[in-house]
């Protein structure tokens, strides 16, 4: 890894592309020139982002004891101009089916409910750019129908299929950030031990950005 000061150039770029919630210090911050010299001259660049969930979810849109463990997978490819913080034509996602594991109830000794259909977790509607350098991602989360079972063992309750929409912020990171791979040193964001990847970690997706320049 070699340092530099940074130019008048490069410190345009870096306050076009690097998120707001991620700031580095350029006063002890280590810049790859190698890095920083491979993406100068980038215009549009083409980001491949693969995410991965896991966590607790309650799959039933009613009470608390609908609880189970949940996967889910998405795939997101856009082009990003970088010397206008804007995104460029159209992104495209594919999602993949939820995994659920055994259905349980949160208190112990009671019985789970029992669901008719599937709980999917997270299916992309869209993918936006309103006033700001981030995107903004709808989000719908599908919640079957089920029998809920009442007073931890008693009789099922119907609870009625819903789906519930919802809005992210989605972080484009700055490409030049890659040139400083040993700044970022959070788990929130870091650049893979290859360095030619982005790891974001959010609200239990694990996102791995990976730029090219577009054709």
């Amino acid at each position: 890894m070699k340092s530099c000061q940074l130019n008048k150039h490069t410190s345009l770029a870096l306050a076009a592309f690097v998120a707001s919630l991620f700031v580095v210090s350029s006063a002890t911050a280590q810049f790859n020139q190698e890095v920083m010299m491979k993406w100068a001259g980038a215009t549009v660049v083409h980001y491949s982002v693969v995410g991965d969930y896991e966590g607790e979810e309650m799959v039933v849109n009613a009470g608390t004891n609908g609880l189970a463990t949940v996967k889910d997978h998405v795939e997101i490819a856009f082009d990003y101009d970088v010397t206008t913080a804007q995104l460029v034509g159209t992104p495209i996602f594919k999602d993949s089916v939820t995994e659920m594991g055994a259905l349980r109830n949160g208190a112990d000794g009671c019985r789970p409910p029992t669901i008719s259909g599937r709980y999917e977790h997270s299916t992309i509607e869209s993918l936006t750019q309103e006033n700001s350098a981030q995107l903004k991602m709808m989000v719908r989360t599908d919640y079957p129908a089920a029998q809920m079972t009442v007073a931890c063992t008693g009789g099922n309750q119907p609870v009625t299929a819903h789906s519930e929409t919802s809005q992210e912020e989605f972080l484009v990171p700055g490409i030049m950030m890659l040139a400083m791979a040993d700044a970022l040193t959070g788990d929130d964001l870091r650049v893979s031990s290859d360095g030619n990847s982005f790891i974001v970690k959010k609200d239990g997706w694990t996102y791995i950005y990976t730029p090219s320049k577009a054709p």
